[in-house]
């Protein structure tokens, strides 16, 4: 068992540059501990009586680009893949431990937006975000300042924006309302596409990149970058509407919320990092 987990989990954090960071083994099994982790973090928020509206999904958002800045800082080798902990090897920087590292700054701050709540009734989103953009910045700042590439990145946002618009258009010919979640939702995921596109299509002069996920590099080995930005277009689109059909009643409004911040999540991380990492030219 202690090869197994050495083999499929431990070597592709700490040699890099011999294995693969995903492999199947590692894929399914981060897939399936995440969607375990994403139902008991839903029931813990409602023990706490945290209310999933928009306004907490705006507020953990910034938590999101402070991991994916944080992953982009560790890309350029300004922070440590590995480090030792009371004679422990953690990897905190790297997947599935920039997660852990995350949702520990989004706890922390959830705890003290709870605390101003009860002392002196601050509203959690308002100090939950304010914690989150302190975060974020702390982390996104050195990325930005270091920014070569700006067109590469103003690429990726037209191409994210025009999901966004056919899923406006769209919307409309269906006679559809959409909220921001749900926009944010879909922007996040195409993205996520046009930052992979962006970086294996076209690149930068100093930097070649491949697709390191399993799925989306057999899918991009088979047809091509493009169609992989044209099939997380598609896959947008089909799982907002879907989601907006399956939980369309009010009672479902909060688990309707949660699942769309779990595709934002989803998608804006890796797009994130993919987007910081290209316009650093890392």
């Amino acid at each position: 068992m202690a090869d197994f987990i050495e083999e499929y989990f431990l070597n592709p954090m700490r040699h890099p540059e011999s294995y693969a960071p995903y492999n199947l083994v590692n894929t399914v099994v981060y897939a399936v501990a995440a969607l375990v982790a994403a139902y008991l973090i839903y029931k813990l928020l409602k023990r706490l009586g945290v209310k999933i509206d928009e306004r907490f999904v705006a507020a953990i958002i910034p938590f999101v680009l402070f991991g994916s800045a944080l992953r982009v800082i560790e890309d350029a080798g300004i922070l440590p893949r590995a480090v030792n902990f009371l004679g422990v090897e953690l990897f905190p920087f790297v997947t599935p431990g920039i997660y852990f590292l995350t949702f520990g700054a989004v706890v922390f701050s959830l705890a003290i937006a709870l605390i101003a709540e009860r002392k002196f009734n601050a509203p959690v989103w308002k100090v939950l975000g304010g914690l989150g953009c302190l975060f974020a910045a702390a982390a996104l700042a050195p990325v930005l300042l270091s920014a070569k590439y700006l067109f590469q990145g103003l690429l990726i946002l037209v191409l994210g924006a025009a999901g966004l618009f056919l899923f406006e258009g769209l919307s409309r010919l269906l006679k559809q309302q959409n909220n921001w979640v749900e926009r944010a939702a879909v922007f996040a995921q195409c993205f996520d596409g046009a930052a992979t596109f962006v970086g294996i299509g076209i690149g930068t002069p100093t930097s070649t990149y491949f697709e390191q996920h399993v799925v989306g590099g057999t899918l991009i080995g088979a047809m091509g970058p493009i169609a992989f930005y044209a099939l997380k277009v598609a896959f947008a689109l089909a799982a907002v509407m879907l989601v907006k059909k399956e939980l369309e009643k009010p009672v479902d409004f909060e688990k309707k919320n949660y699942v769309l911040l779990l595709l934002t999540i989803f998608g804006l991380a890796p797009g994130a990092r993919d987007a910081l990492r290209i316009m650093a030219g890392v």
